[in-house]
């Protein structure tokens, strides 16, 4: 085992916290949940004022991207789901531990956002790596893809 070099921990909610976050939510909105918005509602909210740009390169790029993800779970028999959004690519490894999954920076490197996920479908760890073929703007705020030459 080696020498801890840097260790920092942060606040995690006890489930007093969250508990104490439902009874306000009940407080705010009664108990009655037609008060509350639906999860229509919500959604309709979120995907509000949503603009879409076309990037032509990128959904070339996307081929390679599909492409190198398949060929990662042949070669390390990984299962995969690969997933075609309105903006983006999605490529999810589903898998049990993970020590030594170097072969898998290919991939990551190539990916505009990553999103880790436990316990899902019977898998220790799930793995979801995006690759944006649209610029999504919110509000005339680009919010993906981040590194984008857009954001200026």
């Amino acid at each position: 085992m080696g020498e801890l070099i840097y260790e920092k921990h942060f606040h995690k909610e006890t489930i007093e916290e969250i508990e104490r976050e439902r009874i306000d939510f009940v407080e705010a909105f009664g108990e009655d949940a037609e008060q509350a918005p639906s999860f229509d509602e919500i959604m309709k909210k979120i995907y509000s004022n949503v603009t879409y740009l076309v990037l032509p390169e990128r959904e070339k790029m996307a081929q390679t991207f599909i492409k190198t993800a398949i060929e990662i779970s042949n070669d390390y028999e990984l299962d995969i789901e690969i997933e075609e959004h309105l903006s983006h690519i999605s490529a999810t490894y589903y898998f049990d531990c993970g020590a030594c999954m170097g072969f898998l920076r290919r991939i990551i490197e190539m990916s505009d956002d990553i999103s880790f996920f436990d316990h899902i479908k019977g898998f220790d760890m799930v793995m979801s790596l995006d690759f944006y073929t649209k610029a999504v703007f919110k509000r005339d705020r680009l919010i993906h893809p981040q590194w984008s030459d857009l954001s200026r």
